[in-house]
């Protein structure tokens, strides 16, 4: 087993608790799982051993591959998965442009399962996201998430006849004043090139601090702000 390359078929997992987490979501594509002999046999051990046996997954010992693959030394657990794709299935895309980053887009994939988002669409990104470096960022939520690329917006608004909620720096209107209709598509760029048709009808948090805010934390509070909306219709229609 060697180091990982985008154009693998596989990636894998760093930490047994991460394994745990995709074989619970994803097990028809874990292939194996590599351990430590230095891993300690405690609960967290058994239950990946029993999720191991119940879906039929070989666990080998091999420190030799867990020094090779592991980017820390307190790793004691590797999981190697296929890679998969999954169709978009809900009426509110969270829309990455111009991504880069594999530390932002791991924590904005936390932030998306937390507030009950699963559909993410990179557009125009220049990232892999099955890379483990992006894996270990989401603290496994990848494995809760439905993801598509697209080259441009216009081929994403092709398939998909959303409505567009862009977030800018220099957008003309308040976060508070956003209305979502959906089906939508929240835009976060970390570029804005190739965006200058949707600039003026932009959104932005209308914070009073200095500084520019974080990626990761400009989308925790659009995120949560969309999701109390959500929240808001699913109780009214509950109503009904």
């Amino acid at each position: 087993m060697e180091r990982y390359k985008s154009s693998d078929p596989h990636s894998y997992i760093l930490g047994i608790s991460l394994t745990i987490e995709a074989i619970k979501n994803v097990p028809s594509y874990i292939e194996k799982v590599y351990l430590s002999s230095r891993a300690i046999r405690n609960s967290q051990y058994e239950k990946l051993q029993e999720l191991c046996r119940k879906n039929d997954i070989e666990v080998i010992e091999d420190d030799r591959v867990i020094n090779t693959l592991s980017v820390k030394e307190n790793c004691y657990g590797i999981g190697v998965f296929r890679k998969f794709k999954h169709d978009l299935k809900s009426d509110a895309h969270i829309i990455l442009y111009a991504f880069n980053d594999p530390g932002e887009l791991g924590t904005i994939m936390r932030s998306a399962v937390s507030f009950d988002f699963r559909d993410i669409v990179l557009v125009n990104s220049d990232i892999d996201y099955f890379d483990p470096r992006v894996i270990r960022a989401s603290m496994g939520s990848i494995f809760h998430l439905n993801i598509r690329e697209y080259s441009t917006l216009d081929e994403y608004l092709d398939d998909y006849k959303y409505n567009i909620y862009p977030f800018i720096s220099r957008g003309s209107r308040e976060l508070k004043t956003l209305k979502l209709k959906k089906p939508y598509s929240i835009v976060i760029p970390q570029d804005y090139y190739g965006l200058d048709e949707i600039y003026e009808d932009g959104y932005y948090l209308g914070h009073k601090g200095d500084g520019e805010i974080s990626l990761s934390s400009l989308s925790s509070i659009v995120l949560n702000y969309a999701y109390g909306q959500n929240a808001a219709g699913r109780n009214s229609a509950g109503k009904d």
